[in-house]
């Protein structure tokens, strides 16, 4: 479907996505609870570490990227969702973890919280859970939304780093309900 993550300048969108408010309470239609598959040829591809590591050294070398702690080289450490081929979510009204097929489990509070030098405010937005997170110059944005009568999940994720900025899509499916 698409050429994987792509570069782009987010910081318009993301500085949008930001200032707009968020509501904490959960809406009676918006469940995450369950198994999900990614639909792979829907996805975007994960990103390449290595890749994008090299290329920010070379950027570091010749003076233009300044902030090598805020590498794009993370972003599959510290958004495990543009990797992800399975997760396995649990939702309530107060929050929801989720187990990455990789191991890693994150979790998420309605509102706002700081974690691990990470400021997160998680809620919905036009019908989607909005999870934005920033850390210095590093800002991010995933908004997951529900369709085919809640058996698809697509997340939309935005990050801006100091060296490489991402966009893409995942595309999950719902196993066994």
């Amino acid at each position: 479907m698409t050429e994987g993550f792509k570069r782009i300048g987010l910081a318009v969108l993301l500085t949008v996505g930001a200032c707009t408010t968020i509501d904490t309470s959960v809406p009676s239609s918006f469940d995450l609870s369950g198994t999900w598959l990614l639909v792979s040829n829907l996805s975007d591809e994960a990103p390449d570490a290595e890749a994008i590591r090299r290329r920010e050294d070379a950027r570091v070398v010749r003076g233009r990227q300044t902030d090598p702690s805020a590498s794009g080289a993370f972003v599959a450490q510290d958004f495990p969702i543009v990797a992800a081929e399975r997760l396995v979510i649990e939702q309530d009204r107060t929050s929801m973890g989720i187990l990455y097929g990789d191991g890693v489990y994150r979790d998420f509070s309605w509102g706002e919280r700081n974690r691990d030098f990470w400021r997160i405010r998680a809620g919905w937005r036009d019908d989607a859970l909005v999870i934005a997170s920033e850390r210095g110059d590093i800002k991010a944005q995933e908004r997951m939304s529900l369709s085919n009568r809640g058996a698809r999940l697509t997340v939309d994720v935005s990050i801006r780093t100091g060296g490489e900025n991402f966009r893409g899509t995942r595309i999950f499916e719902r196993v066994g309900r």
